[in-house]
């Protein structure tokens, strides 16, 4: 009787109803998060309880109970029926290694942003924010066990990854496609995707990224594609950050792709591009079955 109920709205109305859903989704998450944690944020557990509440509440219940309104198959709804060939993943995967001194040198021009001297106030307030945000970060990452590893995948990698495809790509790209175009609701959800880190100074190689993971979920079909992208990004990552604060002797590829290994920037760049031409031809081939 539920399921479907209102899948004859229109994309505006659809719009008001993920609004509603997500105010009563964040008052309840900040509910548990109270209860799980007695608002104690010093405790790094706590954090890591609050993140993992978070990412659940506000990024994967809402694109579920959402697509569960809006049709009688939410799964397909939502792309995630849609089957995928080994090449696909793989090239993705590739693409996606080969891309950090790309990303990296983009960060690198994004960080030289300067605002006018009458912002100053928001450029303090943006720079104290990016500050907060990459000392949380160190502190989830700084972890010495494969126990600890294994979660932070999950939590850092795994669940964002789910979490943030099913809600930017599989609902607000989906819904701007309907409202307005393919392309609008690429760029437009891949801005909002970026905008909602509050990570100012990262802003520009992360809603390339979001545009990218959209680009993927057009072309193949698949919101597994993107989910896949987004969740290799991110493990990378924690991975490197583990070995790092292992002291591992790892290349930090955090600077990969500046300073001195500029070139490496400008050659990830060329290839970056080169390989999204390459998937995109190779989804296209398996589109025509040939």
């Amino acid at each position: 009787m539920i399921k479907g109920i209102f899948k004859e709205s229109g994309a505006f109305s659809k719009i008001l109803q993920l609004i509603v859903v997500l105010i009563f989704v964040l008052l309840f998450t900040l509910l548990i998060v109270g209860l799980a944690t007695n608002n104690d944020m010093s405790d790094i557990r706590n954090l890591k309880i609050m993140q993992l509440i978070q990412s659940v509440g506000m990024f994967v219940v809402p694109p579920l109970t959402l697509a569960f309104l809006w049709s009688e198959k939410p799964l397909h709804y939502l792309q995630l029926t849609t089957k995928l060939k080994l090449s696909s993943i793989l090239l993705v995967v590739v693409l996606m290694i080969v891309a950090i001194p790309f990303i990296n040198l983009i960060t690198l021009l994004n960080q030289q942003m300067a605002l006018p001297d009458f912002l100053a106030p928001v450029e303090t307030w943006m720079k104290n924010s990016e500050a907060q945000a990459a000392a949380l970060t160190e502190k989830m990452l700084n972890i010495h066990s494969i126990d600890g590893l294994l979660f932070n995948i999950l939590l850092i990698a795994m669940i964002p990854a789910l979490g943030e495809e099913l809600f930017f790509r599989g609902t607000i790209q989906k819904l701007l496609t309907e409202w307005r175009s393919a392309i609008a609701g690429i760029w437009i959800a891949a801005f909002v995707f970026s905008a909602i880190h509050l990570q100012f100074y990262g802003f520009f190689p992360r809603m390339l990224l979001g545009a990218f993971f959209g680009y993927l979920l057009v072309w193949s079909g698949s919101l597994w594609l993107p989910i896949i992208a987004h969740f290799t990004n991110n493990a990378i990552a924690v991975i490197f950050y583990y070995l790092k604060y292992n002291d591992y002797q790892v290349v930090d590829i955090d600077v990969i792709g500046s300073g001195e290994t500029l070139w490496l920037g400008i050659v990830g760049g060329v290839l970056t591009v080169g390989g999204i031409i390459l998937i995109k031809k190779n989804l296209k081939s398996q589109e025509k079955g040939l």
